[in-house]
């Protein structure tokens, strides 16, 4: 686990039950003003006051060694409440079902963005097209693809809308694991990382939409589409989504936003019967997009299609050179 953490941080209860065996170590990548509360990481901990992923790019370019030494690493804020059985449980997970992506899902009195990451009852796992970026485990050979595109894309919006298909075949490699939980305390967009993009003048709905503007096939929506129940049972597509639909409207009432909970349940009772054959595929980048660029995902269909054809400026804005410090 490398976590990227401030004064705050909540890692300590990570590694509080001293009963565990953790099948898992911890580094600390800290931004934190008092350099004492971070020192109780198995690895030491490194002081980076950039922003969360062009840190994590940097920390990597530092030490590529963490990349050979573990198959999986996981990328959590520093306000998320979870206990240490659970981690193991998500890395055990993670290897027995060969999954390049994986997370946990958050409890009812989580602050949360998106419902689909809910935690469901009934469920180990669900296939997933979206996965949160605030403490997604990657497959370190995965992760080595990915880190281009956190070097560049600093804000990170709009990286978990695509990461779960840049890879090459990504049906069932990414899920929502059910049977971990963790909670998100913090409330949205309350944290020290927005207070740098009002000081360096970045939108980041509108990183979201140059970002998905790059690929010419994302589906645009958030699907699940399989999954694993408690007793083990493998279930398709449909009664994933029926199920997944039905939790939603169960929990709806208590979530912090009901009214996208219960939307979101609406959205997956529909996409049962319309995405019934739904799988998702590797996404296409747009030739001269900043992805393309990078080599993310599969290479253009036409090698001639341009940045207009994407409804995108031909030239992106430029971003700054460096990054105001994490107030």
């Amino acid at each position: 686990m490398l976590a990227r953490v401030g004064d705050n941080s909540l890692h300590h209860s990570w590694i509080a039950d001293k009963t565990v065996t953790r099948n898992w170590d911890l580094q600390l990548n800290a931004y934190a003003k008092d350099r004492s509360h971070c020192q109780d990481g198995d690895l030491p901990p490194v002081f980076d006051y950039g922003t969360k992923w062009d840190s994590i790019a940097r920390h990597f370019k530092a030490h590529p060694e963490l990349l050979h030494r573990y198959e999986y690493i996981m990328l959590p804020d520093d306000d998320l409440l979870m206990e240490a059985s659970d981690i193991n449980r998500l890395f055990d997970i993670a290897v027995e079902y060969d999954l390049t992506m994986a997370q946990p899902a958050m409890t009812i009195e989580s602050y949360m963005s998106h419902a689909i990451v809910l935690r469901m009852p009934g469920f180990r796992l669900r296939y997933s097209t979206f996965l949160e970026s605030m403490a997604c485990c990657i497959k370190s050979s995965y992760l080595r693809t990915l880190l281009p595109m956190f070097e560049r894309h600093f804000t990170g919006w709009g990286t978990d809308m695509i990461w779960t298909m840049l890879m090459k075949d990504p049906a069932y490699r990414a899920a929502i694991v059910d049977e971990v939980p963790m909670t998100h305390t913090r409330p949205l967009y309350s944290g020290p990382i927005y207070n740098t993009f009002a000081k360096d003048k970045i939108d980041p709905k509108e990183e979201v939409r140059e970002l998905l503007a790059s690929f010419d096939n994302h589906p645009l929506r958030m699907h699940v589409y399989g999954g694993y129940l408690g007793n083990g049972r493998m279930v398709g597509a449909f009664e994933t989504r029926i199920r997944n639909a039905v939790g939603l409207f169960m929990v709806a009432k208590n979530a912090k936003l009901s009214w996208n909970t219960f939307r979101m349940g609406c959205a997956m009772l529909i996409r049962a019967f319309t995405s019934m054959g739904y799988l998702p595929e590797q996404l296409r980048a747009v030739a001269g997009t900043k992805m393309a660029v990078l080599g993310m995902g599969a290479p253009p269909r036409n090698p001639d299609m341009g940045l207009a054809a994407a409804g995108i400026p031909l030239r992106a804005p430029e971003r700054p050179t460096s990054i105001s410090p994490v107030a």
